[in-house]
This record gives structure tokens, sequence and C-alpha cells, in this order.
């Protein structure tokens, strides 16, 4: 039977998130950019203490209603009554001053003390969100994660599955002419299992390398005998002993695998392979990355002779907007493993947020680095307080790309261990970027600067207290 409404309702036993909070008392909101809005009420306060979700869930819905006008709230409850009732008056409710034109509205509405939850359609997204679609993020989107205690990840899944379809529906045909927004009851049950641990969740054939393989033939192999077989055991040979712990750890979804062979197999017969000096590390990357941004790059490191795919440090150090276009995460790029790949950006900018494009000023030739330093005073600081600082930084240049160094950083020290230098000079400093050996680890303290986020400063007008600083060791490979 058609209905204008399309419901989850997923019936759980966790006693997770039961608390005895007054539901006004424990009330907590995330603003949206629209004036008095807010996009997630937790009344149950089960999301708001993940940040992540917050952040990123913020996003997504920003881009959902600047993209589809769509208008979607998050409720989290403790109310004992009957959560159908509760839902469609909660949605009355808030579409009163819904941020949609059109009225294109969804609700999710979570209740951990009945262990429910609920998602609320409009009239005019029925013909999209059909019941095939509700099936859909039933099994596949929801329920992985609330397995395995994560419902707030569960929560996500749900919005990145929700902007899939409107992302296919927009591209097949267009959308309906605004309609009333109401909404009226109807839809599926089924327990969502959450802390039952599914004891074929991490099954799959195993995937060995061949030490004679390179690494887009390994590639090909987990295009192929992984994802599209939805292959989901940790314990592949095709991965890095890091991967390998970061899967034991980390819910894998047939989405995830599905969405991830619908990336990958148009850009996988484009790929060159970027090797390091040493052929210890490789990157395979569709260029010019700046045109090219849903070409997602790949990582490798050999290990035991074998060429193994490094999704551990992947899944640190790039991240993916609202279009699947790939960009670094600016604070983790350099961390860990990460200093080993950057070699493979080099010549490309990185502008603030991670994205990378050419830059119109090269690096000038006879600077190895590709930074301007000076010596003694820095915006904000009397003479004695640092002896070197960096004026300017070449976008693309290694200086950037390699040891992440930005205009205004102070330098504190460099090197590591006994040959340390600290306090380093103007001089001090030049040497030892000059002359540290190729395929080397450079290492540089510093004092990172900001200034409310802006590209360029003016240094007569940086003297006030506003102005953050913050301790940074920075660690790249030397070109």
């Amino acid at each position: 039977m058609k209905t204008l409404v399309k419901t989850l309702i997923f019936l759980t036993i966790s006693t997770l998130f039961i608390g005895c909070q007054n539901q006004a008392e424990n009330s907590r909101s995330v603003a949206s950019q629209a004036p008095a809005a807010q996009i997630i009420y937790d009344d149950a306060a089960v999301l708001l203490d993940n940040d992540r979700f917050v952040r990123e869930f913020t996003r997504y819905n920003r881009w959902l209603k600047k993209r589809y006008d769509i208008d979607f709230r998050v409720v989290t409850t403790i109310d004992d009554g009957d959560i159908d009732l509760y839902a469609n008056r909660r949605f009355n409710t808030l579409m009163k001053e819904s941020r949609s034109h059109s009225g294109k509205a969804l609700l999710l509405v979570i209740n951990p003390v009945q262990d429910k939850v609920r998602l609320e359609v409009s009239e005019a997204l029925e013909p999209i969100f059909t019941d095939a679609f509700v099936s859909y993020i039933e099994r596949k989107g929801f329920i992985p994660y609330f397995r395995d205690q994560s419902i707030a990840e569960g929560v996500f899944m749900a919005m990145e599955l929700i902007k899939d379809r409107l992302n296919d529906a927009a591209a097949g045909k267009e959308f309906l002419p605004p309609m009333k927004t109401k909404s009226i009851g109807g839809g599926a049950k089924n327990k969502a299992h959450i802390g039952q641990k599914d004891p074929h969740a991490k099954e799959g054939a195993q995937v060995t390398v061949k030490a004679a393989e390179p690494p887009k033939a390994v590639l090909k192999r987990y295009l192929n005998e992984v994802l599209k077989k939805h292959n989901k055991n940790p314990d592949l040979d095709i991965y890095t002993e890091a991967s390998r712990k970061f899967f034991h750890h980390w819910t894998v979804t047939e989405v995830n695998q599905n969405n991830e062979v619908r990336f990958l197999s148009p850009c996988i017969d484009r790929m060159e392979t970027l090797y390091n000096p040493d052929r210890t590390h490789a990157v395979l990357a569709v260029l010019p990355y700046d045109k090219n941004r849903k070409c997602s790059p790949y990582f490798f490191r050999k290990e035991e002779g074998k060429w193994r795919l490094d999704i551990a440090t992947m899944a640190q150090v790039l991240h993916f907007n609202t279009q699947m276009q790939w960009h670094f995460d600016t604070a983790k790029r350099l961390q860990g493993e990460g200093i080993y790949y950057a070699y493979a950006f080099d010549g490309y900018g990185i502008g603030r947020n991670g994205y990378l494009y050419t830059p119109d000023k090269p690096k000038p030739k006879d600077t190895r680095w590709g930074f301007w330093v000076r010596g003694y005073y820095h915006p904000g600081d009397r003479r004695e307080d640092v002896r070197a600082w960096i004026r300017y930084v070449w976008p693309g240049s290694p200086a950037q790309v390699r040891l992440g160094l930005e205009r205004g950083d102070k330098i504190y020290a460099v090197g590591e261990g006994p040959t340390r230098i600290e306090n380093a000079t103007h001089r001090q400093f030049m040497d030892y970027m000059k002359n540290i050996p190729s395929g080397e680890i450079a290492t540089v303290v510093v004092e990172h600067y900001y200034l409310n986020g802006k590209e360029t400063y003016d240094f007569d007008a940086v003297l006030k207290p506003d102005v953050q600083f913050k301790y940074e060791t920075k660690r790249g490979i030397a070109p």
C-alpha cells in the first residue's frame, strides 16, 4: 500500500544510554547557518558528545539544504509515549518554521529508552525515498553500526545514504515542485541488534599478494576480490599490518564497499604509480590531482617484500566532501606513516582546507625547500623572543608539502637526538635544512602561527592578543 510517509522503526534490545535525567535539563542543540534553526536536539544526550559526528553531520546538513532545499533534523528523546505519535507531533511542530521552501523535510527520531528509531519523510520526498530505499537503509545502513554500538556512525551513514539517493535521483529526473509539508505514519519494523556482534561481519576468503605484483595489480585485486565480493576479512595479506589492526576496529558495510567500487572503477586504469626513491612506498594517483578530485590516491607500503595497501594511513590523512572529492586532513597529514607519502604531492599547493591546487608561483630554482626565512624579529614579539621565523613558503614546495611549514612559523629547534640544536639561529636553521641528506627525516620544532584563519596578514596589524599559538614538531622526508 502506498503511503505518504516512509518510516523506519528499529526495535532494539540494548539498554545503552538509558538515563533518568529531565528532558529539559538534558536538551542540547547544534545551530545551522540558518538563523535560529536547530538541526540536532539531543534530549537523550547520545550524540553531541561525539565531536566528529557533530562536525561532519552539520557540514552535510548545510550542503543538503543548499543543494536540495531539504530540512533535515535529528531528535533524541527519552519520552515514554508512542514513538509514532511523538515523531509525527514533533515533525509537524518543527515544520511550522521549516528551513525548506519546497516542503522537503526529514526528521530522524531516536528513543534510547524504548530502543526505537523512526525516520519521518515529507510528502514532497516520498517518490524519491521508496520502500526499496527504506529497506536498503535498514539492512545496509543502520544495523551494521548499531551492532558495533556506534549509534552516531549509524546516524551519519543514514545521512550519507540520503545524500547518495538524492544525487542519483537528481541525475535521472527533476525534483518535484514545491508541496505542502505534512507527515502521517506508516512503515516497517525490525530489530536493530545494538551491541549484538554479527558473527559473519568480518568474514571473507584470504587474498594473498605475490612478491612480483606491482601496486596497480594489487589494487585491481582489491577491487575485484575484496570490494566487489564484499570480502570483510580484516586479516587479508593484501593489507599492511597496521591496516589489519585498523579493520579489526572499523565497521565495514556493503554500502561502503559498493561506494568504493563506484568511485574506484573509472579511475583505476588511469592511475600512475609514484614510487619514493627507496621504493619502500608507492602512491597510485590520477594526475593532475586538482583536475581529478574524485579519483582518490591509494597508498602502498612494501612489507615482507610485497606491496600492500596502507588503508590505515589513507583513513588518517584523506577526507571526502559531500561530492566525494578527496582532500587532506591538514592536522594529520604528516603524522606517523603519513610523512612517507608526502613526496607524491610535491609541486601542488595545499589550501587551508586540504585541497590541492596547481600554484601560480613556482618554487624558486635556487632554493631546495622553498621557503624564505628571517631572523630575530617576529610579528608581535620582542627581538629576543625568537631567532628565526618563516617569512614565506612557496605553494607546492617541499617546505609546505613535506614539512607542513607555514608563513609566520617560529623556529625553536632543529634535528633530533645528540645533533639537535635548541633555539636555532637563522643561520643554524638554514644550514640544517640545506645539508640534511636527501631521504632523511628532517625535524623542525616550531610555534605555529595563526591569525583568525586568514591566508595573508599585515605585520603592522598583528600586534594583538587574539593571535593564537601552538607548539608543533614537524617531521618530513628531505627532498
